[in-house]
C-alpha cells in the first residue's frame, strides 16, 4: 500500500532535512495543517502578518533589519503549500506543537500534525482533528495511533548507538506523517521560497 513512500535507507529523510538546515539537531518543530491557506495557517499560529517576507529555509535565519529583528523571545516560522495541506516549520521555540495553537488551526473540520525537538530531547507528536488533542505522545511512541500509516515501519531499538537512533526515529516519524497527508519531505518543498512571519512576544 506505501511502496512508493518505503525508506530508502532509515535516516534518509533526517538527513534531508539536515541537508537545508544544519541546525536540525538542536531543535526543530513543524505542523502540518489541513485545508487552510498559508496566510490563514499563520493567523491562527499568532503571526504577525505585516512580517511576512519571502525566503527559503536555508535563509529563514537571515535579511532582518532594523525594527524588524526578532527579539529573543519571538518565533520564527516558514509557511508553504503542501498540496490540500499547508506545512509550517519554526526555528525559534516551539508554537507550532502547542496544544492550543494545534486546536485552533484544527478547528472546523480540520487536521493538525505536529512534530517539535529540542537538542536535549523531548520529541514529540501531537494530533489535532477538528479542534480537539487527539494524542500527543513520544516521537517513539507514535507508530501505534497512527498504526494506519505505519505499515512495515519501526521505531530504533539500538539507543546504545550515538545519535543514529533519534535520526532514524524523526526520518520514521516524517514517513508517517508523509504517508498521512499524501506528500512526503522533499527538496522541492525545502529548496522553494515560501513566507516567513514572526511571532513576536518582545512588543
Amino acid at each position: 500500500m506505501f511502496d512508493r513512500m518505503a525508506m530508502p535507507y532509515p535516516t534518509h529523510l533526517y538527513d534531508l532535512l539536515e541537508s537545508r538546515w544544519e541546525n536540525v539537531a538542536d531543535g526543530f518543530a513543524a505542523v502540518w495543517v489541513e485545508g487552510l491557506t498559508v496566510e490563514e495557517t499563520a493567523r491562527r499560529l499568532g503571526a504577525d502578518l505585516g512580517s511576512a517576507t519571502t525566503v527559503s529555509l536555508e535563509n529563514i535565519g537571515l535579511g532582518f533589519e532594523g525594527d524588524e529583528t526578532p527579539g529573543d523571545e519571538d518565533g520564527i516560522i516558514l509557511v508553504g503549500p503542501w498540496d490540500a495541506w499547508t506545512l509550517a516549520v519554526q526555528i525559534r521555540w516551539m508554537d507550532v506543537t502547542e496544544e492550543p495553537r494545534l486546536s485552533e488551526l484544527s478547528r472546523d473540520g480540520g487536521r493538525a500534525i505536529a512534530i517539535g525537538w529540542h537538542g536535549d530531547g523531548a520529541h514529540r507528536v501531537e494530533y489535532a482533528i477538528d479542534g480537539r488533542l487527539t494524542f500527543s505522545a513520544p516521537l517513539e511512541e507514535m507508530l501505534e495511533p497512527l498504526h494506519e500509516y505505519a505499515e512495515g515501519l519501526r521505531m530504533p531499538t539500538d539507543w546504545d548507538v550515538v545519535g543514529a537512533p533519534t535520526e532514524e526515529m524523526i526520518a520514521t516519524a516524517l514517513t508517517v506523517i508523509g504517508r498521512l497527508t499524501g506528500r512526503e519531505l522533499d527538496e522541492e518543498w525545502l529548496e522553494t521560497p515560501h513566507v516567513r512571519y514572526l511571532i513576536r512576544r518582545t512588543r
